[in-house]
């Protein structure tokens, strides 16, 4: 069965460039002012400049691919997406918290007990900014032109495949993993859960019902997942 693109009315146009150019806006203003919010590693070593020209390069590359494949970046087919997003918010945040106790013992040196020496609301701050950078990077560019690029050979009766979009999408937070986490086969198992699996449901809910969708339940998580650290380990 063929996926097609959702279709848009003249007050959704303008609502989406609105929404566009925050993001972006915003998305390069976090990786000019606090280097480490941009998603690669050592990103502080590059001046301010060439961080801001790579994360609008990545933002207006991603839209081109998200348009050419039919990716929405707003909400759609959900009568509230804002209460999925704080819903997908919190069972993710419930799991990741269930995670950090079944994989205590794994974790102690690690992340888990340098987190108590930083102030809840930096910790908030850090996530939920780096979450947008994270779904711009991604989300919007990776898994977009994993998508347009996949889907130029995978296709059936002329249209992209679902398989070329779930592909590419999930592909794109393999990526990060890849990247972003340093390998270590003591805690290949928890990296994998931890950080790989939430972003399936990220690149779901960014091909059912929009990136902003996916972005906002990704920041919504930390909202609701740094408090219940900071709680468990007081």
């Amino acid at each position: 069965m063929k996926e097609t693109a959702p279709s848009f009315t003249a007050d959704r146009i303008t609502a989406r460039d609105t929404v566009l150019a925050a993001l972006l806006t915003a998305g390069a203003a976090i990786a000019a002012f606090v280097p480490p919010f941009f998603p690669f590693a050592h990103a502080s070593v590059y001046p301010p400049a060439v961080r801001v020209l790579s994360m609008l390069a990545f933002g207006v590359s991603g839209l081109y691919c998200a348009w050419r494949c039919g990716l929405e970046i707003m909400p759609h087919g959900l009568r509230h997406p804002m209460w999925v997003s704080l819903i997908a918010g919190v069972l993710v945040a419930a799991y990741l918290l269930l995670l950090d106790v079944v994989f205590r013992a794994q974790l102690t040196g690690n992340g888990a007990e340098s987190l108590p020496g930083i102030s809840l609301w930096v910790r908030l701050i850090y996530y939920v900014l780096r979450s947008l950078n994270e779904g711009i990077v991604y989300q919007l560019f990776f898994g977009s032109v994993f998508v347009f690029l996949i889907g130029r050979v995978w296709r059936h009766d002329g249209a992209i495949t679902p398989g070329a979009y779930w592909l590419g999408l999930i592909l794109a937070h393999a990526l990060n993993l890849a990247i972003n986490v340093p390998f270590h086969a003591s805690t290949f198992v928890y990296d994998t859960l931890r950080f790989f699996a939430p972003g399936i449901l990220w690149a779901y809910l960014y091909r059912r019902h929009g990136l902003s969708v996916a972005i906002a339940a990704h920041a919504a998580t930390h909202v609701f997942f740094q408090p219940f650290i900071a709680l468990t380990s007081t």
